[in-house]
């Protein structure tokens, strides 16, 4: 059982793919940006700073020349229980009591806390009055690192934690830098492109057994680490050059209406080779750390240690297809409201839309679809004939990992309120995306369970710079 919230201002027989994100692709949810968040992300028609060049690229061309900088603090809290078929506690055997049983430790297992930065980047440069080309460096909305606990502490001592065979860590990095083009084709109608060039880098950590024997007869499932089966096992990976395209549209039919949609395809993360690290019987009887042997600081045993560097030949995950359309309707201000110089008057030809000083309040519902049902493997592949240190066997050629995603479906209603033209402006939001994984491939790498938020936020305007701050939670 995993559950997971986040907040923001298998295996090889092995490894798992772990932790970029939390997911309307199974890589984030919902989108980067200050404005954004504060909206419950539906945006998509609103799109009025430079992070557009990602999100809306056709929106840029009825922006002013600016620069976005902004960060997340994104907070992910997620525990798991792990029980056996029957709902039984899983026992290590040998009369030592496991989690949620009598005398055992607690069943349930949290992440370890930590705030996790996240960045972005982007300015937009009006060339002509119909066309603007914008740049942005960004990542997913998602907490890029994940630690679990390596033991759980109990009456008797320390017992490895229940969860480490599905993921003890993972330092994740992914960045998209984007470049886009607008072009306004008339005064209602714009479009945008861009292109994205992705890096991922990407470490792994978690556990395997070596052996996995049947339980003794009358007894039910079995956590044997109190017999050495035990394996740790860390991923190094890394993928240079993640190509994609952005595309977008936005029509103004009226002057108070904007209709948008959006569309991304990204190749997938594709390290064609990986470095593989090994410490074999890793817990002594009863399950402390085996410290004679190997150690995380240092292997004093280095039988049991397998440095594999190159040994991986393939660590795969596809990038999910996106698509999102939007409807927004913004009411004007009732009296005439100046506007910044950089605006524009009403009637110039290079006037860009300010919706701080131009509307009372709007209203925006989008809608949007990721295709995770693409992902059904997270396919992991090893040169043939490595042998595992302190063990009779060999790492496996396929360790792919059942994933089976399915398609997301959510929709994301948000608005804004002007309390005091070209100065202040609230706003609030939410969101709601479908779930995108069987409760049985449900996994601790990536959270594909059904979600909705809920967040606030307010701009305020000093001179020629608007201050934007925003809270989310997402259940």
């Amino acid at each position: 059982m995993i559950r997971k919230h986040v907040a923001a201002l298998g295996s090889l027989g092995l490894l798992a793919f772990a932790g970029v994100a939390s997911a309307s692709t199974g890589l984030d949810s919902p989108d980067n940006g200050v404005v954004q968040v504060g909206r419950g992300s539906a945006w998509l028609a609103r799109a009025d700073d430079p992070l557009a060049v990602y999100y809306n690229p056709a929106a840029l061309s009825r922006q002013a020349t600016g620069v976005h900088v902004g960060a997340h603090l994104m907070f992910g809290s997620s525990c798991f229980t792990r029980i056996s078929p029957t709902g039984e506690p899983v026992s290590p055997g040998n009369n030592i009591p496991g989690p949620g049983a009598d005398g055992g430790p607690d069943p349930e297992v949290c992440t370890e806390g930590g705030v996790f930065p996240n960045p972005q980047l982007a300015a937009n440069f009006r060339i002509t009055d119909d066309l603007a080309l914008g740049i942005a460096v960004l990542g997913p909305h998602a907490v890029g690192l994940q630690s679990w606990p390596e033991t759980v502490e109990w009456d008797r001592g320390d017992q490895p934690s229940p969860s480490r065979y599905l993921l003890i860590s993972a330092d994740s990095t992914l960045i998209f830098p984007t470049i886009s083009v607008s072009y306004a084709i008339n005064d209602e109608v714009s479009i945008g492109a861009g292109f994205i060039w992705g890096l991922a880098l990407v470490q792994f950590e978690n556990f395997a057994e070596t052996v996995s024997p049947s339980p003794p007869q009358g007894q039910g499932a079995t956590d044997d680490f109190d017999g050495h089966q035990d394996l740790r096992a860390k991923l190094n990976a890394k993928d240079l050059f993640i190509p994609g395209v952005v595309l977008g549209g936005l029509w103004s039919p009226s002057s108070r209406l904007d209709l948008a949609g959006w569309f991304k395809w990204q190749d997938a993360v594709n390290a064609s080779t990986s470095d593989l690290y090994l410490q074999a019987k890793y817990w002594k009887k009863g399950g402390a750390i085996n410290e004679d042997g190997p150690t995380a600081d240092g292997p004093e045993n280095p039988a049991n240690i397998t440095e594999a560097e190159g040994a991986g030949t393939k660590v795969r995950i596809q990038i999910p297809m996106e698509a999102k359309l939007g409807l927004r309707y913004h009411h004007p201000q009732s009296g005439a409201v100046e506007r910044p110089d950089w605006a524009g008057a009403k009637d110039d030809p290079r006037r860009v839309r300010d919706p701080l000083s131009e509307d009372l309040f709007d209203i925006e519902l989008d809608l949007t679809w990721a295709n995770n049902s693409s992902v059904d493997n997270v396919e992991l592949r090893f040169k043939e004939g490595i042998q595992v240190n302190g063990t009779p066997g060999f790492i496996p050629p396929n360790g792919d990992i059942p994933h089976n995603w399915k398609d997301v479906l959510g929709v994301r209603l948000g608005g804004d309120f002007v309390v005091m033209p070209s100065f202040l402006a609230v706003r609030a939001g939410g969101y709601f995306e479908t779930k995108g994984q069987d409760d049985e491939y449900l996994n601790l790498d990536f959270n594909l369970a059904e979600k909705f938020g809920l967040s606030a936020g307010a701009t305020v305007r000093l001179g020629p710079v608007d201050v934007s701050a925003a809270y989310q939670h997402t259940f």
